[in-house]
């Protein structure tokens, strides 16, 4: 994942100070990242007819979008996860997760607009984020 959204997903945290713990080990993970979950996982599932006039966008380059970048990163996570729950895990990460986030992504106003069918068009710099100020002190304490 890219280090930018690191601590979107609390990656860096640590078990408590000299404690131990004793939870049960983490499952080994099936994807090593996103991308290699798309590649061999999402992207098959999907199958849409996608710009040039079709309903759908997509970038073949989603990962150098920020916000495709960090909503796969979710929608791989969230896999992983509801994957081990045996009776309706799947189901509610389709209908919960992956639906819900592809259906932002592949939106033709949404961040692939730009993209054509073979290529990924850089947004303008003036419209990479959306704008923001920092609040003044004391607005959220």
């Amino acid at each position: 994942m890219s280090e930018e959204f690191a601590d979107a997903f609390g990656d860096d945290e640590q078990s408590p100070a000299g404690g131990h713990s004793h939870a049960e080990p983490e499952p080994e993970l099936v994807y090593s990242s996103a991308v290699e979950f798309f590649a061999d996982l999402l992207a098959q599932s999907y199958v849409r007819e996608v710009n040039e006039g079709a309903a759908y966008a997509w970038c073949p380059e989603w990962y150098k979008h920020p916000e495709a970048l960090i909503r796969m990163e979710a929608i791989w996570r969230a896999w992983e996860h509801l994957r081990l729950e045996p009776a309706l895990g799947v189901s509610t990460w389709w209908l919960n997760h992956a639906d819900p986030h592809m259906r932002v992504l592949m939106d033709k106003e949404g961040p692939f607009k730009k993209c054509a069918y073979d290529g990924h068009k850089t947004p303008a710099r003036d419209r990479a984020a959306l704008p923001h100020k920092t609040p003044e002190a004391g607005i959220f304490d």
